[in-house]
């Protein structure tokens, strides 16, 4: 009896061993070296042996006093890449910070496979203030495509660090890949959608060979953005905008879908609202200092919004559809 029940303890404590999260690393960008490339251990660079790479600096952290700067020099750019391990199964999630100073743009792109060749752009391009579409604080994922209506637009605050996740389910393989991308704590896609760009009949069915990693590129003259505090792991990242912090002071917003008001309540006073478009436009903002507040939307044209509430010193971002 003694033999058996340790056997059943055995086989659970391997079960939950085998279903344990494993995280494959983590970066806090303190163990380089103040400007200089950063070109080890996780990190590598599109084939030009470090000259290329992410660069190292003090100007702005998240966390201790280094993160990584891709900047703004089109001459000497930068074609650094994180390597993400090509998996071709299972579930992952890629969390770290970014800061985009005012005025400044960035992008990146997730690639196939690492090290990298011609090149598998999985999704297609993903911009942060782009230069030739865009406007400061507002960027998109183009899929591969040049349709703008089928990209996925977001939006994201500038001189402040902000949380970008990429979560991938390969569970049923690489071919039938599906990801999910949150920009400050807003999710940009709807729900896990396809892991593949358009294909020349515009059918979202281009899917790269593995997950393999991320090339941060310097894509026109007024990239300048820096990186910190990585997370990659074989479990999905939940994100964390103060969205649960606004919720735990009893925070709601109703309906959403929006016809014309916007209901907003909470167990303390809110103390201010304000709204983006897709574009980053500013389209709404008020002080509140109450527990409740309606907002007249019906003269906003139908579409995405972004909802920045205050709850005293407790900041929280929602998407609310018009």
């Amino acid at each position: 009896m003694k033999k058996n029940y340790f056997l059943v303890m055995l086989f659970a404590f391997i079960m939950v061993s085998l279903n344990a999260q494993t995280i494959e690393f983590q970066d806090d960008m303190e163990s380089y070296t103040d400007g200089q490339p950063i070109y080890q251990d996780h990190w590598t660079d599109w084939g030009c042996s470090g000259t290329c790479s992410v660069l190292s600096s003090s100007t702005y952290a998240r966390s201790g006093s280094l993160s990584g700067w891709v900047w703004d020099d089109t001459t000497n750019f930068v074609d650094g890449v994180l390597d993400m391990g090509n998996k071709i199964f299972g579930t992952w999630g890629l969390e770290f910070w970014m800061y985009v100073p005012a005025g400044k743009g960035g992008y990146f792109n997730v690639q196939g496979q690492v090290p990298i060749g011609g090149g598998e752009w999985a999704v297609g391009n993903i911009y942060f203030y782009e230069l030739a579409e865009g406007s400061a604080g507002a960027g998109y994922v183009d899929l591969g495509i040049s349709d703008p209506a089928l990209w996925l637009d977001f939006t994201y605050p500038e001189d402040k660090w902000f949380q970008v996740i990429i979560n991938v389910d390969i569970s049923t393989g690489i071919s039938a890949s599906t990801w999910q991308f949150f920009v400050d704590g807003v999710e940009a896609t709807d729900g896990f959608e396809p892991f593949a760009s358009y294909d020349a009949e515009g059918v979202q069915s281009e899917y790269p060979t593995a997950l393999g990693g991320i090339d941060f590129y310097t894509i026109d003259a007024n990239n300048s953005y820096y990186l910190d505090d990585f997370l990659y792991q074989d479990e999905f990242i939940e994100p964390g905008s103060g969205v649960e912090e606004i919720e735990a002071k009893g925070f709601s917003a109703y309906p959403n879908p929006v016809n014309d008001v916007l209901n907003l309540r909470a167990d303390e006073a809110i103390t201010s609202v304000t709204i983006h478009n897709l574009l980053g436009q500013q389209v709404y903002t008020a002080d509140i200092n109450a527990i409740q507040a309606t907002v007249d939307m019906s003269s906003f044209a139908n579409g995405a919004y972004f909802v920045t509430v205050n709850i005293g010193a407790t900041e929280g971002t929602i998407k609310v559809m018009k």
